[in-house]
């Protein structure tokens, strides 16, 4: 049995009708509304994950609304046979990370777009387009209860952006700024923000330190090459640096700051 087939899941209320599970490989949320329920970001452990919701809530599922493609949110999937995401997120959520043995694959893929709402009953949910992380980025805002959910694109250990210093329209500190001002912009609609990692939830201030680090970063503010910490025990990619700003961090490249 591997590392994640040894996690236990564990759920602990953020609102009365919001739980926080852990044990999946990142932070997943699940959402009660009057009529169905829904999860956001599925993980990556090979035991059921839906199963252990149901201990949680007796209402029907509406699927998964994945914050982006990457296996740590996407590999529980297929427990709940339907999920939800950007068109860019797709590739990545299919190929997982590479080894798919043990993961229930067989499940239907809608995407979403910006601006589109999901309603769970009496608790709506809003598509926010958010990529540079990934490209297949969306935040999800949860207009009723105002809750911002971010995925990987604002977290309180770091944001990875494009540490491999190969260019990628979009996935520049440059358009990470961009989505973070664009969050910002609906900052009177939201109280709290939940991350995919590194703790939940965190205040909303942390928009405005990463627009600040993002502008520190253009600015050319030098940026430091001990990027491990407990929450990123990988060698630094060749070149990638770190720069934070109070609480915010990036994992960077330098050239990968601006969009050409």
């Amino acid at each position: 049995m591997n590392a994640m087939e040894d996690r236990i899941f564990t759920a602990r209320k953020i609102t009365p009708n919001t739980y926080v599970i852990t044990g999946t490989g990142c932070d997943s949320y699940l959402l009660l509304g009057d009529e169905s329920a829904i999860l956001i970001d599925s993980g990556m452990s090979k035991r059921n994950l839906k199963e252990f919701c149901q201990t949680l809530t007796d209402l029907p599922f509406a699927g998964v609304i994945n914050t982006h493609g990457h296996g740590d949110h996407t590999l529980g999937n297929g427990w709940f046979k339907k999920a939800f995401m950007h068109p860019l997120a797709v590739e990545d959520a299919r190929r997982g990370f590479g080894d798919l043995t043990g993961y229930p694959t067989d499940y239907d893929i809608e995407t979403v777009e910006e601006g589109q709402i999901f309603n769970i009953g009496n608790r709506e949910l809003e598509i926010i387009y958010i990529g540079a992380h990934s490209l297949g980025s969306i935040a999800i805002l949860d207009r009723t209860y105002r809750i911002l959910f971010t995925g990987d694109e604002l977290d309180p250990g770091q944001v990875l952006c494009n540490m491999n210093g190969e260019k990628s329209p979009g996935q520049t500190i440059e358009n990470h700024q961009r989505n973070m001002k664009k969050l910002k912009a609906r900052f009177d609609e939201y109280d709290i923000i939940c991350p995919a990692h590194n703790g939940t939830p965190i205040d909303k201030t942390y928009v405005n330190d990463f627009i600040i680090l993002d502008q520190m970063i253009m600015d050319g503010v030098p940026g430091r090459e001990d990027i491990s910490s407990p929450t990123l025990p990988f060698k630094r990619p060749d070149g990638a640096l770190r720069q934070n700003y109070k609480c915010a961090h990036i994992c960077y490249h330098p050239n990968t700051i601006f969009e050409d």
